[in-house]
């Protein structure tokens, strides 16, 4: 387990530095591009990684989940990748000019060619960074990582400064591919996976099938908004929807993202080693919880001051599209564990079963309410992720057996956490007299006010988290007491 701890430590520092440029790149660019430029940005990335979970095909998880895992696997991997990435490139260069005229957009054809030769060099890292997370080689993955995010932060605002507009995006995400690329042969040098082979293909498309289509549902679903406000409302309605996401979605980049990369390791170590997965599945969403929670309903109530400061006065027509956002992220708390624990436990199939059944009432609710703009879209998840989480919990008990009373006792101090940290917050809410337009100022005072209740709940009451928080700290305090310790 200690494995496991310091490759959470790792993610997590990679994860906040990765948070920290994004944030930095995402206020300068917010600036310097008007909501349109955005919107038309979004739209090209998303009708791009719609494409992209095709791509994939799962190869890289493949590498991972198998406990036979070899070069010659990854060989495999990369010869399956490349190939579908070819034709996928040339396919979305093709259309390109169908998918302007269809968004009445034509400066969208030339985005779209340009981001097509990022799927040509992603074959080229991601075998190589699945290898990293299969062998928790997590040091050389977060130089990857942490790299990568930095050149396409920097190309980004650079091309933004120059007056590329919304092409800024696309040379930017090119840039970044080819960093990936380097960088991933720095930290695991190689090169003898690009060397061809099919052997044990059958087995990566084994996975990969399944796995590719439960990707693909989900990501088509996770886009659909951008998709239907674009057709709809225009690129500016997209852009605002867009950047209301960045801003509701940081919770799940600070806390979900930090352990994404080691979930599915650490639960299929659990299988080889025959352990049981409930209680780490369990101990998981109470951590998950513990953080997320709070930290979500924080960025509810004082979402207008981190929308000024983070986007500018030009965004604040999406703040209560970020409330709403932040409140129902709330509710997803299973949904990054349904994946690594379903396929870690032999229910590869289940994924796919289960977006089959969760995803087209939740598409149908969306649409019905795209027209009515980026706020009603984001009021529908109050309907569809509950739908989505009680359908994936169905199948997940059904391989990893528990209760409801067992994930009750699992979220409850989270529960008593997230109550403690909304009080302070609400203090100055209801002290400002202005309902939740709170200035910058009233908003660092309640974000502070509610970090301090969160930190003194958790740590009272005695949360598992606690103990994390008590080792990172320990050295902090340990040496700010040596440097205020009077000299002798």
């Amino acid at each position: 387990m200690s494995l496991v701890k310091r490759a959470v430590l790792l993610v997590s520092g990679e994860r906040y530095l990765v948070l920290s440029i994004t944030l930095c790149q995402t206020a300068l660019v917010s600036r310097l591009l008007t909501p349109e430029e955005v919107g038309l940005s979004l739209i090209g990335v998303a009708l791009v990684q719609v494409i992209d979970g095709m791509r994939d095909f799962g190869t890289t998880n493949y590498i991972i989940h198998d406990p036979t895992a070899s070069d010659r696997s990854a060989r495999t991997a990369f010869t399956v990748l490349f190939g579908l990435s070819l034709l996928l490139a040339v396919g979305l260069v093709a259309s390109a000019g169908i998918w302007a005229q269809a968004y009445g957009q034509p400066l969208l054809a030339p985005y779209l060619r340009v981001l097509s030769l990022s799927f040509l060099l992603v074959p080229f890292s991601g075998p190589l960074m699945a290898l990293m997370r299969r062998d928790f080689q997590f040091a050389a993955l977060v130089a990857v990582n942490v790299g990568t995010c930095l050149t396409y932060a920097l190309v980004l605002v650079a091309l933004a400064l120059l007056g590329f507009g919304a092409m800024s995006f696309a040379w930017a995400a090119v840039a970044a591919a080819t960093a990936s690329v380097a960088l991933s042969l720095a930290g695991r040098p190689q090169p003898g996976i690009y060397r061809p082979c099919l052997t044990g293909w059958r087995t990566a498309l084994a996975i990969g099938g399944c796995s590719s289509a439960t990707t693909l549902l989900n990501r088509a679903y996770d886009l659909l908004p951008i998709f239907l406000l674009g057709r709809a409302g225009g690129a500016d309605l997209v852009g605002l929807y867009g950047r209301a996401q960045v801003v509701s979605q940081l919770p799940d980049k600070l806390i979900l993202g930090s352990l994404a990369s080691v979930i599915l390791p650490m639960f299929a170590a659990d299988r080889r080693d025959g352990r049981c997965l409930a209680p780490s599945y369990l101990a998981s969403i109470g951590n998950i919880t513990v953080v997320l929670w709070p930290v979500a309903l924080l960025m509810a109530l004082i979402a207008q001051p981190v929308v000024l400061v983070l986007l500018g006065p030009q965004w604040l027509a999406g703040v209560p599209v970020v409330q709403v956002l932040s409140l129902a992220s709330m509710l997803s708390f299973p949904a990054m564990l349904t994946y690594p624990v379903l396929l870690a436990s032999g229910g590869l199939r289940d994924t796919l079963t289960a977006s089959l059944i969760s995803l087209p009432p939740s598409a149908v609710a969306i649409a019905l309410a795209a027209s009515g703009g980026p706020l009603a879209v984001a009021a529908t998840q109050f309907v569809t992720v509950p739908l989505q989480v009680a359908v994936a919990l169905a199948f997940i008990r059904r391989r990893v057996p528990f209760s409801l009373g067992d994930l009750a006792a699992a979220v409850r101090i989270s529960a008593l956490v997230t109550v403690a940290t909304a009080l302070p917050p609400l203090a100055v809410i209801a002290l400002a007299g202005q309902g939740f337009a709170l200035s910058v100022p009233q908003g660092i005072v309640a974000g502070i006010g509610g970090s301090a209740a969160w930190l003194a709940a958790m740590l009272s009451l005695d949360h598992p988290v606690a103990g994390h928080v008590r080792e990172t700290l320990r050295p902090v305090l340990l040496v700010l007491r040596a440097r205020l310790r009077p000299a002798r």
